[in-house]
């Protein structure tokens, strides 16, 4: 094909067309602001990095769950399930395991036609025909079936060195299914390789297979039980029974494995925008989350045990002495005296945390945004619009006035029976941080949810203006928060502030290279005055004659 254009250009005459050049693109935030991140024991999932689910894989990649009577730790499994189906899109999973768990090999080896499945505690050695490391970690096992068609040479059957290969769980569901050549170098027919291993790396990492026969010997026989069809002209697979190759080596876990989760759920690819406790008790767990929070700038959400009286509740959150924390307002308490039926229908009636409920809830809100890209984050998950959607509750703990009083001063928000136009209904009562402060906004989680929004928002940009020219950074930089503050004050997330230094505005912002290293370092400044929360309403009446 003749062109009028080249893309390079010399000396001679001729026409040079450049690359597009695209100032069209708008930055976008996405919707992490709909999921959240959780570190948690499972029964399934693998346990050497995050992995994300949502409702429609929760199941398959988590597992089943087991009853919270069984092992506390149990409650995460229920909580994730229950965010996912009211509200949350994704949830970011790191699975916890100690130092002992072990991933196993599951081998197949062939004898006298007849396929030999096995458990290794260590990659084989020696002759075999297959070995599979399932790395989603099955408490409850896998299975392998695998079967090669037919092939015909001078009118017999003849070896087949192709065959389909297929991984299921202990359910019986479909987890893999591959078909390649069991001959090193074997290609297909547009010249890629369809050697086994490779075909299996080229559509997942969460297996690693080996092959342990080559020559002749990579093939399927025709007296093989997985080769061809049977005489009613059924095809014949070679199945395995359950094979258990992961072994989780129990649920004792030290500070150095939540250390290890937490720093794999910090630089994980997958983004989110809260984290949840997941029911979980361990000072050492919550310890290691409210650290995360910290290096992430993303906010906390745990429970308070709801079978504790109001006094040890205060006693548990005091003893965590998450007020110390430099992001406090990051971190959000809340107490449950709630029995209810589990969401999940794997246990009887119990006190079922509802941090990660308020996580889904508001991830449910920031899926409705305005026309300037900004959900009503401004509007707490709190009250009446907010109940908790759960069947047979029983409120456990009747509050008395001081007794609110006291939780609200050691920053816990209480979850209880509340009566509103229209009826009563179980409600998330408070909306506070655990920030250690009486008059702050800092105080207030819709402030925390708009000023990590805003934070991230901005350093987002300010990353995408990295690596270019100093003015050119500076004046993007200036335009970009111009217009952000500008559609948050249309949005109803931040207010002229009094303060006489911002002039009545709502937001102010510097943006300049810094006056000692000014060839490469930028600084950028802003303040803002978010929108408050009306926690508390004092009414009068006054009789006139």
């Amino acid at each position: 094909m003749s062109t009028a254009f080249t893309r390079q250009l010399g000396s001679e005459s001729g026409v040079q067309l450049n690359p597009l050049v695209d100032n069209s693109e708008i930055p976008a935030a996405g919707n992490a602001d709909q999921v959240f991140g959780i570190m948690m024991r499972a029964t399934r999932g693998r346990i050497d990095r995050p992995f994300a689910v949502d409702r429609g894989t929760v199941f398959r990649k988590l597992g089943s769950g087991e009853q919270v009577r069984l092992n506390a730790l149990n409650e995460a499994w229920v909580q994730v399930v229950e965010a996912l189906n009211k509200g949350a899109y994704q949830a970011v999973v790191q699975r916890l395991a100690p130092a002992s768990a072990a991933i196993k090999w599951a081998v197949v080896k062939v004898a006298a036609g007849s396929s030999a499945f096995s458990v290794s505690d260590s990659e084989p050695t020696g002759v075999f025909l297959l070995a599979v490391r399932h790395l989603e970690c099955h408490n409850d096992g896998i299975t392998l079936e695998l079967r090669a068609d037919s092939v015909q040479a001078a009118g017999v059957d003849a070896p087949n060195d192709k065959l389909t290969l297929r991984l299921r769980d202990a359910d019986g569901n479909l987890l893999y299914e591959f078909y390649g050549s069991l001959k090193l170098g074997s290609k297909d027919d547009v010249g890629n390789s369809n050697y086994l291993p490779d075909v299996v790396h080229s559509q997942t990492d969460a297996l690693e297979l080996k092959v342990g026969v080559t020559d002749a010997a990579a093939a399927i026989t025709p007296d093989s039980d997985a080769y061809g069809y049977d005489g009613n002209g059924r095809q014949k697979w070679a199945k395995s029974g359950v094979l258990v190759c992961f072994s989780e080596g129990g649920t004792a876990y030290t500070t150095q494995d939540y250390v290890s989760a937490r720093v794999k759920l910090q630089y994980t690819p997958f983004d989110y925008a809260y984290i949840s406790a997941g029911g979980s008790q361990s000072p050492a767990l919550l310890a290691q989350l409210a650290q995360l929070a910290f290096d992430t700038n993303r906010q906390l959400r745990f429970d308070v045990p709801g079978n504790l009286t109001p006094d040890a509740a205060i006693a548990f959150v005091n003893q965590l002495n998450m007020g110390a924390s430099p992001t406090a307002h990051l971190l959000h308490a809340f107490w449950a005296p709630l029995k209810s039926d589990d969401p999940t229908g794997v246990n009887p009636k119990g006190y079922f945390g509802t941090a990660t409920l308020n996580i889904a809830y508001a991830c449910l809100r920031n899926a409705a945004t305005n026309a300037k890209g900004f959900a009503p984050k401004n509007y707490p998950i709190a009250g009446r619009n907010w109940p908790v959607q759960r069947t047979g509750i029983v409120q456990t703990w009747a509050l008395q006035d001081q007794e609110k009083n006291a939780l609200a001063r050691a920053k816990i928000n209480p979850v209880i029976y509340e009566t509103y136009t229209g009826g009563g209904r179980y409600v998330f009562f408070d909306s506070l941080t655990c920030a250690p402060v009486e008059q702050s906004l800092r105080k207030l989680i819709a402030v925390a949810d708009m000023s990590t929004s805003i934070d991230d928002a901005v350093t987002r940009a300010a990353k995408d203006n990295l690596q270019q020219p100093m003015d050119v950074a500076v004046n993007k930089t200036k335009d970009f928060l111009k217009d952000l503050f500008k559609d948050a004050q249309a949005s109803g997330w931040i207010v002229p502030s009094s303060e006489p230094e911002m002039g009545g505005q709502a937001a102010l912002y510097d943006v300049r290279p810094n006056a000692q290293r000014p060839y490469d370092d930028m600084d950028v400044s802003y303040w803002v005055r978010y929108v408050g929360t009306n926690r508390r309403t004092f009414v009068t009446q006054t009789l006139s004659r």
